[in-house]
């Protein structure tokens, strides 16, 4: 009999100790910041971090669109100010600087179905920029492969630029499929089965790593590396990111390297935002 009681209060120990192991598993496997990975069964919340955070230091930034809610006197003062067009050259490829012609007008929105007020440039720019002065008008800039501006979770990117050399790695959860799910042709990547999204940079030489966008969760949309370079002309890499988290709205942002903090790499100098929802 207590040979019996004996076994089976080890046999409940034993139990016992493999579910803390395997709960110990589960914690760290929803813990751990590199790229972890969980099945349908677990339900991950996307948790209230949201970077970079834009605080104004000088630079203006503007995506030419439509901007609801203004009147093209609301930009008025953009004629009498210093704003420059950053564009590319169709046939070289080329990125280039020069003072903009700012244009102001209004536009039926069909979705809004009234009119709204489009900003832009008669240079046809990708975006306006005020508070860089360039000193040549052709930017250093590095081609972006398609497959390279989407920074999936567990990839790294790295490239080089003026004897500088980088990393950009993307981190998170994915709910469905893992690292499967990164996709390719037939079946894309699932940006809406990401999690609490990272994107980290480093640079060699310099310790540790900054984390320069966080999103908790995408609808429809996707993190993107729009252009790198160096525009501000420090001779270190400058960044331009779509972090749009809805698939109806716009959100772009401009990071420089000339503008970075104290254990920064670079900083968010400037964001353009807008909706186009119907």
């Amino acid at each position: 009999m207590r040979l019996i009681l004996l076994l089976s209060v080890i046999c409940l120990l034993s139990c016992k100790q493999k579910e803390t192991i395997q709960e110990n598993r589960l914690y760290s496997l929803l813990s751990d910041t590199a790229s972890a990975i969980v099945n349908d069964e677990i339900e991950v919340k996307p948790d209230t971090l949201l970077l970079p955070i834009f605080v104004n230091i000088g630079i203006d930034f503007l995506e030419p669109a439509g901007y609801r809610g203004t009147e093209p006197s609301d930009y008025a003062h953009m004629f009498a100010e210093e704003w420059y067009d950053f564009y590319q050259d169709s046939i070289s490829g080329k990125y280039y600087m020069e003072r903009a012609e700012i244009e102001t007008g209004k536009f039926y929105d069909d979705c809004l179905d009234d009119s709204t007020t489009y900003v832009g440039s008669k240079r046809k720019s990708l975006f306006l920029i005020k508070g860089l002065r360039p000193a040549n008008k052709n930017i250093a800039s590095i081609q972006v492969p398609e497959r390279k501006s989407h920074i999936w979770v567990g990839e790294k990117y790295l490239f080089d630029f003026n004897n500088h050399s980088y990393v950009l790695r993307g981190d998170g959860i994915t709910t469905k499929g893992g690292m499967a799910s990164m996709g390719d042709d037939e079946d894309p990547a699932r940006w809406d089965e990401v999690v609490n999204y990272r994107l980290y940079l480093s640079e060699k030489g310099v310790e540790g790593e900054q984390l320069i966008i966080a999103i908790p969760s995408f609808n429809y949309t996707f993190a993107q590396l729009l252009w790198l370079g160096d525009m501000d002309e420090d001779g270190k890499l400058d960044f331009i990111f779509s972090v749009s988290r809805d698939y109806e709205s716009r959100h772009v942002v401009l990071f420089l390297s000339s503008k970075a903090q104290k254990g920064e790499i670079v900083h968010c100098a400037g964001e353009s935002t807008y909706e186009f929802d119907c």
